[in-house]
């Protein structure tokens, strides 16, 4: 794939860059180039392209691929899936697709984000709201999801005394993702996993993430996204 966009812009009559420039230019950005190509990858690239297209998922690309793979990583793993911060259903829709018959919860205020706080400041409060009837729809020939409508944690209750193999976490400030934290990390069965977006960009969700794992066993992984993730031991 790398080698058919270059070979574009070193032919283009638009570009015409030589090759040398272009990787210059990425290598300066910091800029790299991933190939899907082989045949499980393309597949589940193809799945999340048609997600994409639907307008219904924000994340990039390689992010979407990264949850896709975590989660099916867990299919052994005992428990039941949460996400919280649903938005428009794209990324409970890549869940869906691939968790089997473990039963999916989803939070989400459908209202857009609570309160924002200082740390918080490249967010704002009611961003990303959507409308509940319209999610519950597109995600409708799937089985066994709930929903959860209102702010985190106060919708938790029901699932107070739940085991979570996988946890899916989007909610962009400080205070959602240690409340999540709290919420889900003692109820995790061993070898499940938690996926926090922005951890990279969000000021506010790496300083909940930080503080709350600086004294847990588990280390933080960072793959090449926004994401960081969290395997419980």
């Amino acid at each position: 794939m790398l080698d058919k966009i270059i070979n574009w812009c070193i032919s283009s009559k638009i570009f015409c860059i030589p090759r040398k420039n272009i990787m210059k230019l990425l290598s300066q950005y910091h800029l790299i180039i991933y190939s899907y190509k082989d045949p499980y990858r393309a597949k589940v690239m193809d799945f999340i392209r048609k997600i994409k297209n639907e307008n219904k998922l924000v994340m990039s690309f390689n992010e979407a691929y990264q949850l896709y793979n975590a989660c099916e990583q867990t299919k052994k793993i005992e428990g039941d899936i949460a996400e919280v911060g649903v938005y428009r259903g794209g990324s409970a829709r890549i869940i869906c697709e691939i968790k089997g018959n473990r039963p999916l919860h989803l939070f989400d205020t459908f209202m857009g984000l609570p309160e924002v706080e200082e740390i918080d400041s490249s967010f704002k409060k009611g961003q990303y709201a959507e409308v509940y009837k319209n999610v519950k729809k597109y995600l409708e020939k799937y089985s066994n999801i709930h929903f959860y409508k209102g702010i985190f944690p106060l919708t938790s209750y029901p699932l107070k005394n739940k085991k979570f193999s996988f946890v899916n976490l989007d909610v962009d400030l400080y205070k959602s993702t240690l409340d999540c934290l709290n919420f889900f990390y003692p109820r995790m069965t061993r070898g499940g996993i938690i996926i926090s977006h922005d951890y990279i960009y969000a000021a506010g969700v790496k300083k909940a993430v930080d503080e709350f794992f600086k004294d847990k066993p588990e280390p933080i992984v960072t793959p090449s996204s926004t994401q960081c993730l969290i395997v419980k031991v």
